[in-house]
């Protein structure tokens, strides 16, 4: 799934659940279940690696989950801090993403097991519908994080 989900629902989170201790572990675990919901993602795998597809996705993934995250943040000031590492938060186990590409870290059998267990719980699907469901996730998200004052 892309960074922008991952990011709004941890944003989602902690707008409904504003205690740390709480939102920054349920986003975490936010993250593995939103992969195991159909989308779209332009690589992954054991044989992860970044395509011109993914040069040109990714840093408009990312200012798009920051720019909905700090509009999140403004309008719960209170509980900007929490919204802010709830939404870094559900996106860390994505970290693992850089595991390919360091080859080392493919010869650890904790992280191997790991990076297998994530790659097999993802559920992609063609463009169109895997964009879709994401797409649906954030404006859920977006929504709520308005109507939650």
């Amino acid at each position: 799934m892309l960074t922008t989900p991952h990011a709004t629902t941890g944003a989602v989170i902690a707008v409904l659940i504003p205690i740390p201790i709480v939102a920054i572990p349920l986003a975490i675990a936010s993250h593995y279940v939103l992969d195991t919901i159909p989308h779209w993602q332009e690589v992954l795998g054991p044989d992860y690696r970044p395509t011109k597809w993914t040069c040109l996705r990714l840093p408009v993934d990312i200012v798009l989950a920051l720019s909905l995250v700090y509009w999140a943040a403004t309008l719960h000031p209170n509980t900007a801090l929490v919204i802010w590492l709830s939404a870094i938060a559900a996106n860390l186990p994505d970290l693992d993403s850089l595991v390919p590409l360091l080859p080392i870290f493919l010869k650890n059998k904790i992280v191997k097991k790991y990076w297998d267990w994530h790659c097999r719980i993802q559920n992609e699907t063609p463009k169109p519908y895997g964009i879709i469901t994401q797409f649906a996730f954030v404006l859920i998200g977006l929504t709520l994080v308005y109507l939650v004052r």
